[in-house]
């Protein structure tokens, strides 16, 4: 059989299904504006990307994945030891559920974020996100229910864990370890009650209306998304009974590595991207240091001339006694 002389060109468009794009067009990267400062001279681990989080463990045989896990309970027990029992603890939240009680989704832009809300108890969302959770915490808790939070990441496709609300938001008050710096004001305290990966599929059957008026599944939600009160109580059961493999506690030690780093090289309030900052800042040490030289010399002459001074009456009384 002869070859195919009509075979598309090196850069040529095959097809949608696994073809090469035209030349100069590439597949959408885009993303958020992510703080710079927070990536800078962060540790590569391509196992921890974005596109492989999710694929991590199967890099490696079945004895690695032990070894890792093991290691990872380890790291937790030993840093973190008050989340070790945190599903075990509130299993029987189901149960105890007052019927004025509120739910809503979070979506959030980067796992890394919900590391820092498990790790401090915090969380902040949108403008009118904020708004509207806090408007939800008063009014539940004006009737003696709360706040739930269901947590996700984008593009994960399953639920990561659960919260609670604990106070209104402050929009007065803000969180510097976010990834996209400067972007979300507003901060309020959260309790987490489970931390368990929970894909969307166990919850497919479960509709709710959106704000656009459309009925949907609940993993189509957006952010600051409402659950009615009927639907939220079962997918709190759900994510109560169901045996989870992974959790982003897998993820701790690499988080908590690159947090440490941002912190180094952000101590002194130093901007990486703006290099004239930096000349400011050594300028202005030169000159400390140069302004600490001249004050202890200063003092070195001070202490001469007093001495000298002192020294000034006792040779006038021995003149007056050979006198």
């Amino acid at each position: 059989m002869e070859p195919n002389s009509e075979q598309p060109k090196r850069g040529q468009f095959q097809g949608k299904r696994g073809g090469r794009y035209p030349r100069g067009k590439k597949r959408y990267q885009g993303g958020y504006k992510t703080n710079q400062n927070y990536y800078q001279n962060q540790p590569y681990n391509p196992y921890f990307s974005q596109q492989n989080q999710s694929r991590y463990y199967n890099q490696y045989s079945p004895f690695m994945q032990q070894q890792l896990l093991y290691r990872t309970e380890m790291y937790i027990c030993s840093r973190y030891n008050y989340l070790i029992d945190i599903n075990m603890k509130n299993s029987a939240l189901p149960e105890k559920l007052n019927e004025n009680s509120k739910f809503f989704v979070i979506k959030s832009f980067s796992e890394e974020d919900v590391h820092k809300s498990i790790k401090y108890g915090v969380w902040s969302s949108s403008k009118n996100g904020n708004l509207t959770l806090s408007n939800a915490f008063h009014a539940s808790h004006e009737k003696g229910g709360e706040v739930y939070l269901f947590f996700s990441c984008n593009g994960s496709g399953k639920y990561i864990g659960l919260a609670r609300m604990k106070t209104p938001c402050d929009l007065n008050k803000s969180f510097e370890l976010w990834t996209q710096d400067g972007k979300w004001m507003g901060l309020f305290d959260v309790e987490w009650i489970f931390i368990k990966d929970v894909p969307f599929k166990e919850f497919k059957d479960i509709k709710i209306t959106m704000k656009d008026g459309e009925t949907k599944p609940v993993s189509n939600s957006r952010d600051t998304q409402e659950i009615p009160f009927e639907q939220g109580k079962i997918m709190v059961e759900r994510i109560s009974k169901y045996q989870n493999s992974n959790t982003i506690l897998e993820h701790f030690e690499f988080y908590d590595i690159r947090q440490d780093n941002y912190e180094k090289n952000i101590k002194g309030k130093i901007n990486f991207t703006n290099p004239n900052q930096i000349q400011n800042q050594q300028g202005n040490q030169i000159n400390n240091q140069i302004n600490n030289v001249n004050s202890n010399n200063n003092e070195i002459n001070n202490n001469k001339i007093g001495a000298n001074q002192n020294n000034i009456p006792n040779n006038e009384v021995n003149t007056n006694i050979n006198k």
